[in-house]
């Protein structure tokens, strides 16, 4: 690749950043697109947006860093995500204050890493081209009023006397066979269902709504872990956002649950000492509806997936790509026990870094731990006994289903475990088909790149 002439015209696309000690953030909201660079990296970006040329800016950064600077493949990075274009030498096309357009950010704080979403040739953006957020209809005035600090205090509050019932009341918390109802067993089983989908959604929508009150777009989609269906919030441009904004924004569905979870412990207290009366009906699907929200939020503690309580931590911590970095030491730790000399190269990682890395380890494996727990406390109980009472009924024995209870279970295991299937199976494909579309984008921007500074070289 030849390099690229010192009088080269820089364009600067507009982007918004974040900067802090040992990373930053740059952004373009509108594709999507979010990179977390070195804070020297963003000297020489702001240095292109202000007119300088590579040799300009190379000058600046052996003054200001003292070290010299190979500028090259920094314009690489950024011609390939869309952030600058080349055009040239200085003469052949605009001024340095004409061509350099940058948006600063308001927020500071926090890392982010990656890119998301199919991008625009950069310098040919379509007209209008806006990635658009759901909802938008919710000022940012109105979701920071929703997600104030009096009302944060008092979902805490909440939560906390749910918690404080829970403790001092055990009894009253049952067991997760309570979804094996031992009468109306399809209603109930429909309307727990139903329960659960409003729960989904507005646990989204809190996260939607904590992300408008930080001024970032947000849209709920459907998605998939591992093979199981679930609603998910993209609200990439968080990153950009202020270390507080992003706790908001990542705890606010677990909130959500919590205080929604402690109303159902407050109400079950209520029902066992009479002080609310209601049909036995009515507790069984209160039971349930506490195990819908309990379950959401024992998910948040499998650790080694993309949890709302994973991004909490690397937002507090400050790390990149704290899973895939912890999986590769610990792959390590056991290669050296089989005196394999294959090793992952974490040689990127800062000593904070690998600290992290090391100590969020035992987190990962407690995530492991939490879901073979909820494995054998959980999950199997009650699909044994869906499938004890399903076996029941097929054989012609007295069970608690009928035919009807019967296709209830078979449909629910049909919607959840096939529609994640089908969800996972889509969204690999989808992720294939816009890595080969961003590889060949990338391409198309270095190939414009190179060509102009081969022009330039000549024309200079």
């Amino acid at each position: 690749m030849p390099g690229y002439p010192p009088d080269s015209v820089i364009t600067v696309l507009p982007y918004s950043h974040r900067r802090e000690a040992d990373s930053a953030v740059i952004g373009d909201v509108d594709r999507q697109v979010f990179l977390s660079i070195p804070p020297e990296g963003l000297d020489v970006l702001e240095w292109f947006a202000e007119g300088c040329t590579p040799a300009e800016a190379s000058r600046r950064y052996e003054a200001k860093h003292g070290e010299t600077a190979d500028l090259d493949d920094f314009i690489d990075a950024m011609v390939a995500e869309g952030f600058i274009t080349v055009d040239g030498a200085t003469g052949d096309g605009a001024t340095g204050d004409e061509a350099a357009r940058t948006v600063t950010a308001t927020a500071a704080a926090g890392t982010a890493t990656g890119a998301s979403g199919a991008a625009a040739p950069a310098g040919d953006p379509a007209p209008g081209l806006r990635w658009k957020s759901h909802m938008e209809w919710i000022s940012q005035k109105t979701a920071r009023r929703i997600f104030s600090t009096p009302v944060l205090v008092l979902a805490g509050l909440v939560i906390a006397a749910g918690v404080l019932t829970a403790v001092l009341n055990p009894g009253i918390i049952p067991g997760a066979t309570v979804l094996l109802f031992p009468e109306h067993f399809a209603l109930l089983t429909w309307a727990t269902m139903a329960i659960m989908i409003v729960g989904i959604y507005i646990h989204e929508v809190a996260h939607l709504v904590a992300a408008r009150a930080a001024g970032v777009p947000a849209r709920i989609g459907i998605g998939s872990r591992l093979y199981i269906l679930v609603a998910e919030t993209d609200m990439s441009g968080i990153w950009l956002a202020s270390k507080k904004e992003r706790y908001v924004a990542f705890l606010s569905g677990p909130i959500v649950d919590g205080v929604f979870g402690s109303v159902a412990i407050i109400l079950l207290k209520l029902m066992e000492t009479g002080a609310l009366s209601v049909p036995q009906e009515i507790q069984w699907l209160t039971a349930a509806a506490l195990w819908t929200y309990f379950g959401r939020l024992l998910w948040q503690c499998f650790f080694f997936m993309h949890t709302d309580f994973y991004y909490v931590i690397t937002t507090a911590i400050g790390t990149r790509n704290l899973i895939k970095d912890t999986e590769k030491w610990m792959l390590n730790g056991l290669r050296r026990l089989w005196r394999s000399p294959k090793r992952e190269d974490l040689s990127d990682l800062s000593p904070r870094e690998m600290k992290s890395v090391r100590w969020y380890s035992a987190v990962y494996l407690l995530g492991r731990g939490v879901t073979i727990a909820s494995l054998f406390a959980i999950t199997l109980p009650v699909l044994i006994g869906y499938l004890s009472q399903a076996f029941l009924f097929a054989t012609g024995q007295d069970s608690r289903i009928n035919s009807f209870d019967f296709a209830t279970i078979v449909l629910v295991a049909v919607l959840l475990d096939g529609g994640g299937l089908f969800v996972s199976t889509r969204n690999l494909l989808r992720r294939r088909r816009a890595r080969r579309a961003e590889q060949a984008l990338h391409g198309e921007r270095l190939a414009a790149a190179q060509t102009a500074a081969r022009a330039g070289a000549v024309g200079s």
